[in-house]
């Protein structure tokens, strides 16, 4: 957790629409101009979990994933029967010109009839993108029919004001190896008891029960769930400087961040790669030590000046902070914070060009000097076991 004030509004970064390349395509968090970027992971012992927030929602959206699989089978019914018709027209013209149909093509002539007949009969059984009863309201669910190497579960529920669609990796799975109904069907109960969790949350509400909190919602846990969860951010009288905040934490000993090449790296921007045209590097900003809170951080990263004909030079900046975290804990997980500045050039639907790296440095330090552990009730199991 960390403090801001509601003087200064805080906006997190919420797509309000989906991707280009399908509803369920690209399930990040960003604002509407593109800038920001949040990644939420979450594993459990049975799936990986990608969830993105999108709203508020609109009855447009609302219906882009509560009605998806109704809409994409309607669509796949319509071209199967189409594609039914044309095999039929192929197998009539082999009728009229028998000393056409050899072998390997009367066999594959048999092979696809008898595969679109299937998928006819699957989507009318409801057996295609078959539908998942989540037992909660305004929800949908369904096994995701892809020709994917791993399976998956799609789906979205409304979380108070918003939508969180998710999409659920199966996990022990081999590639290409389909699950048997039974493997479905315990996957199916682990998605449900992991949707049942989830909970509206308010934009500075801080929920006491154990768990993670997303973008205006929270999920409830026990302590045991792996995690990579970033999410980016603005202040309002700053919107072209973007804060992202990751945590992440894998139980049973996952390896934690390498922050400290991660810091070096940003201080080395420039060095081992090529600046855009034009761009000068006005300050390199360590590897040094920072703090996180009370934790102990490297931090690393880049000023730069852009110079426009015509135009007054801008600053350009990028800071990392990172804490690498103790491998496997839940109360000491990987903790990284970025600040960096959108340009409008890269980002025409921005207004306004961030403030320079001086000005924009002091919100920097309040927000890390604020990161701190949330305590929940009942406390961690690592807490418990402590005392």
């Amino acid at each position: 957790m960390f403090d801001t004030s509601e003087q200064l509004p805080l906006e997190w970064a919420i797509p309000s629409e989906t991707s280009e390349m399908g509803t369920f395509e690209r399930l990040f968090q960003h604002f509407g101009n593109g800038t920001g970027k949040g990644h939420l992971e979450i594993e459990s012992q049975e799936l990986k979990t990608v969830f993105a927030v999108y709203g508020p929602q609109t009855l447009e959206l609302r219906d882009e994933f509560l009605k998806y699989r109704e809409t994409m089978n309607t669509a796949a019914l319509s071209g199967l029967r189409r594609a039914l018709e044309l095999q039929k027209e192929t197998e009539d013209m082999y009728r009229r010109r028998p000393e056409l149909l050899e072998p390997e093509i009367k066999k594959h002539v048999a092979e696809e009839r008898a595969r679109l007949e299937k998928e006819l009969a699957d989507i009318k059984s409801g057996q295609y993108r078959k539908a998942i009863d989540l037992r909660r309201p305004d929800s949908a669910a369904f096994r995701a029919n892809l020709k994917a190497a791993k399976p998956y579960l799609r789906g979205a529920i409304v979380v108070g004001k918003h939508i969180v669609a998710f999409q659920s990796m199966l996990r022990g799975f081999e590639n290409y190896v389909e699950p048997t109904e039974a493997q479905w069907q315990v996957a199916e109960n682990a998605l449900r008891k992991l949707i049942s969790q989830l909970q509206p949350r308010d934009l500075y509400e801080i929920p006491k029960d154990r768990g993670f909190c997303l973008p205006y919602a929270f999920l409830r846990d026990d302590g045991t769930y792996g995690n990579k969860i970033s999410t980016s951010f603005r202040f309002a009288d700053s919107p072209a400087v973007i804060y992202t905040l990751s945590v992440a934490s894998i139980p049973g000993g996952g390896a934690s961040e390498t922050t400290i090449l991660n810091a070096t790296g940003r201080s080395a921007t420039g060095i081992l790669s090529q600046l855009p045209e034009n761009t000068t590097v006005k300050q390199r900003l360590g590897p040094r030590p920072a703090k996180i809170g009370a934790l102990t951080s490297e931090q690393g990263g880049i000023v730069v000046e852009a110079k426009r004909p015509g135009q007054p030079p801008r600053e350009g900046y990028h800071v990392y902070t990172g804490y690498g975290g103790w491998a496997g804990s839940q109360i000491l997980p990987t903790i990284e914070v970025t600040m960096e500045s959108a340009a409008r050039a890269a980002y025409p639907k921005l207004t306004t060009d961030a403030p320079p790296y001086e000005q924009a440095r002091p919100r920097l330090d309040a927000l890390l000097k604020s990161i701190r552990l949330r305590p929940t009730t009942p406390p961690m199991p690592e807490l418990v076991g402590a005392q």
